[in-house]
């Protein structure tokens, strides 16, 4: 007999995709488990897109929905659907450029944009000091790091 709680669990999609000339999202099967336990932790679990794009790709988007003609790691956009959260897009060479900067590899930084991107989707903001404040303590404390990193 199946548990009553887990049929009333709504059940979602987490697509990894890719843009242009990159073949494969890395660590998809990792990265999942992630986004899954932050979505559940956030009470945000729905449908959401993970697209890992070019440079040019992601600052194209950028200067075309934020007015900023430069190339950043993580853009969010949430959808405001029942069905689907939304989507993330992420600048993998941009994101294997500033890794060393956060003293990452190249996979945690993968981790922690998308967190971040997650978390964007999920409610939070990092536009006034305060809400950068809650934003990254929230990131860090997911991804178990301290918050000597705050200004990046």
């Amino acid at each position: 007999m199946a548990d009553p709680a887990s049929s009333k669990k709504k059940k979602y999609k987490i697509d990894f995709l890719c843009e242009g000339n990159i073949e494969s999202f890395p660590w998809k099967e990792r990265l999942e488990s992630v986004a899954r336990k932050l979505l559940h932790e956030e009470g945000t679990e729905n449908n959401v897109n993970v697209v890992l794009c070019t440079d040019e790709f992601v600052r194209e988007m950028n200067k075309n929905y934020r007015g900023l003609d430069k190339v950043t790691d993580v853009l969010s956009y949430e959808w405001h659907e029942e069905v689907f959260l939304g989507e993330i897009y992420i600048a993998r060479d941009q994101v294997k450029r500033q890794a060393p900067e956060y003293g990452n590899t190249f996979y945690a930084e993968l981790k922690r944009v998308l967190v971040h991107g997650l978390l964007h989707l999920s409610g939070y903001d990092h536009i006034k000091a305060a809400d950068r404040k809650v934003m990254r303590k929230r990131e860090c404390e997911f991804l178990g790091l301290d918050l000597y990193k705050e200004g990046k």
